[in-house]
């Protein structure tokens, strides 16, 4: 997956534990709306570390709307990061009506393969709702001659789980909100044989979005869903700091292992840089903070570094006067979450702003 330019849209993760707890109550969920701009963040985790990659809805249109997903990820042979960038267009009928998924895609496939979608459609999400059960078949494709072919259909029904906890937290627009979710499990096969499936998604058919999901050796976890919000008032971390509180800062994303600032966290520099022209008397601590993979001393230095990147960005590209803001770092010292568990640990990795 690393060295042949190919991204999965839900996020294969390699045998994750359980899902960690927040650390501060969770907020009542919104509606997460199917908007361009939505955008759902999940980390892979590896010995190295863990990574990042993001999924962008950035097109919709009658026809069906068109999807971005890119990372940046250690080579296999150790020469460095790779950057990935898939694009994937969903038809309306099949994000409405499709039993098919496919998730997994190659930089040369093509766009659209119609009668599959990256996650759940609403008919499946609709049919859990109603019946408790509903027939899938799930596209297992791996990597071939510099494209991806399917090597195995696998297909079923899958069964609402009973008694299973109705929802997930998780961060939308930085802030800790429980989700409502719809649990699903079964056994899909084909003619050599079945694997055991696990599902949680969003419970909304019109935005049905794979929260996590067990299969073929395989997890996926995300950890969080951005999205456009109209304009109405100060944002959230501009009301943490004029109430004096740090505010914590998740969508400034960094390359793995280092203080490069990717261009997806334009849109919260964008942000904190307008907040500081407004509030001109403002000084800010920009502090940053990583998860609990690898040494204290490289994660102490890699926190100040992305702490002191953060400034540079806000100085060079949106005119803050570089007085006005002063560095640290903490690297796995102060932790939100649990290290254990992939969502903690994307919790634990932040930069967080104080005033001074």
């Amino acid at each position: 997956m690393k060295t042949w330019g190919a991204i999965c849209l839900v996020g294969l993760l390699a045998l994750l534990p359980a899902a960690g707890r927040a650390a501060e109550p969770a907020e009542p969920a919104p509606r997460i709306p199917f908007v361009v701009g939505l955008t759902t963040v999940r980390a892979t985790s590896e010995p190295r570390g863990d990574y990042e990659t993001l999924r962008v809805i950035d097109q919709i249109a009658a026809a069906g709307y068109r999807i971005t997903a890119s990372g940046e990820v250690p080579a296999d042979d150790g020469s460095g990061l790779l950057k990935v960038s898939i694009v994937r267009r969903v038809r309306a009928e099949d994000q409405r009506d499709s039993r098919t998924v496919r998730s997994y895609f190659h930089s040369a496939d093509a766009e659209l393969f119609p009668g599959t979608v990256p996650g759940f459609s609403a008919a499946v999400v609709a049919d859990l709702r109603k019946s408790g059960s509903a027939r899938i078949a799930y596209l297992d494709v791996r990597p071939a001659f510099g494209a991806s072919s399917v090597r195995r259909e696998l297909s079923g029904t899958i069964a609402r789980v009973a008694g299973a906890r109705q929802t997930q937290t998780l961060l939308v627009n930085g802030r800790r909100v429980a989700l409502p979710v719809i649990r699903a499990k079964g056994r899909l096969a084909d003619a050599a044989g079945g694997e055991d499936f696990e599902f949680d998604a969003l419970d909304d058919p019109d935005n049905p979005i794979l929260l996590r999901w067990r299969g073929l050796g395989f997890n996926s976890a995300l950890v969080r869903i951005d999205y456009p919000e109209p304009k109405s008032g100060p944002s959230a971390i501009e009301r943490e700091l004029a109430a004096r509180r740090p505010a914590e800062v998740y969508g400034i994303y960094f390359s793995f292992a280092r203080a490069d600032i990717r261009p997806e966290s334009e849109r919260v520099l964008q942000e904190i840089g307008a907040m500081l022209a407004r509030n001109p008397d403002w000084k800010l601590r920009v502090d940053g903070h990583t998860d609990g993979v690898g040494g204290e001393a490289p994660n102490l230095d890699l926190s100040r570094r992305r702490a002191a990147a953060v400034k540079a960005a806000l100085v060079s590209r949106y005119g803050t006067a570089a007085d006005r803001l002063t560095t640290d770092g903490f690297g796995q010292s102060r932790p939100k979450a649990d290290n254990a568990t992939i969502e903690g640990r994307a919790l634990n990795r932040r930069v967080e702003l104080a005033r001074q």
